[in-house]
């Protein structure tokens, strides 16, 4: 019997544990929508594209991007090189290939945060 709760409780030791490295892996790739905010108007896209009642008409309105459920790992591809995520490269949007990753997940966190 000793050795049969030993079992049940290192499995559900095992279940808990690998859970939380899961988890704090994805907590790890999550990115701040207020520093993304931030970003997003340090790079000036708002020069092309509109959120609400600001900003221009060239690119997308991106004022319900977040309701369009396309994903962190999509926007993040997106932004680094956006024919990977259309037939054409659009051709006014620019390849934003020297940002950091957290700089990628901050901005993602941000398109995904609007709603």
């Amino acid at each position: 019997m000793k050795v049969l709760k030993f079992a049940v409780f290192l499995a559900i030791s095992t279940t808990v544990l690998l859970g939380a490295e899961a988890w704090a892996s994805e907590k790890a790739r999550s990115g701040s929508p207020e520093k993304g905010k931030i970003l997003y108007n340090k790079l000036r896209c708002y020069y092309c594209h509109r959120i609400g009642n600001e900003g221009g008409n060239t690119g997308p309105d991106l004022t319900t991007e977040g309701t369009k459920k396309r994903g962190m790992e999509w926007q993040m591809r997106n932004l680094a090189d956006p024919s990977s995520t259309h037939l054409r490269h659009p051709e006014n949007m620019p390849k934003f290939d020297r940002l950091t990753e957290k700089m990628f997940l901050d901005l993602a966190a941000y398109l995904e945060s609007l709603k």
